[in-house]
């Protein structure tokens, strides 16, 4: 598909915003929101998406469900290894894109129940940021990569 917003901006995607884990790259990117002008984003949300076309979850094969569905452990699990990070939602919505992306966002300690679940990043004291934060957050993630091999 050409005019996939999604697949299009794979080609576009900026290594200091992507996560790469051996043996995934192929299939599926990891990355932090890619709009982040605005400094808006919750600092370690990322997302996760295939590399092939796919709307949802039935266009994979089970081998790549399956794929998938590890490569989001391993990530989630490096979330938590984050010591600020005490929970992380994972979200798939599929309304405004029509191509399957996960999200993993975490929730801060700290956070108060009334901010709990899809209004998390609406807390006014969440760490949010833009590219630069977001990089430093990544970098951050693959020097936990590194230490856990």
């Amino acid at each position: 598909m050409t005019d996939c917003f999604v697949c299009t901006k794979h080609k576009t995607l900026t290594s200091d915003l992507t996560i790469d884990i051996d043996g995934y790259d192929d299939f599926v990117v990891a990355h932090a929101p890619d709009r982040t002008e605005d400094g808006s984003n919750l600092i370690g949300a990322l997302i996760i998406e295939p590399r092939t076309h796919v709307q949802n979850w039935s266009e994979l094969s089970p081998e790549q469900a399956g794929k998938l569905g590890s490569l989001i452990g391993q990530i989630t699990g490096l979330l938590y290894a984050h010591e600020e990070i005490e929970h992380v939602y994972t979200w798939v919505f599929g309304d405004a894109v029509a191509h399957l992306h996960v999200w993993l966002m975490p929730r801060y300690k700290g956070t108060p129940r009334e901010y709990w679940g899809t209004k998390v990043t609406e807390w006014p004291e969440a760490p949010k940021g833009g590219h630069v934060e977001m990089a430093q957050f990544i970098s951050g993630l693959k020097e936990l990569m590194t230490e856990s091999v």
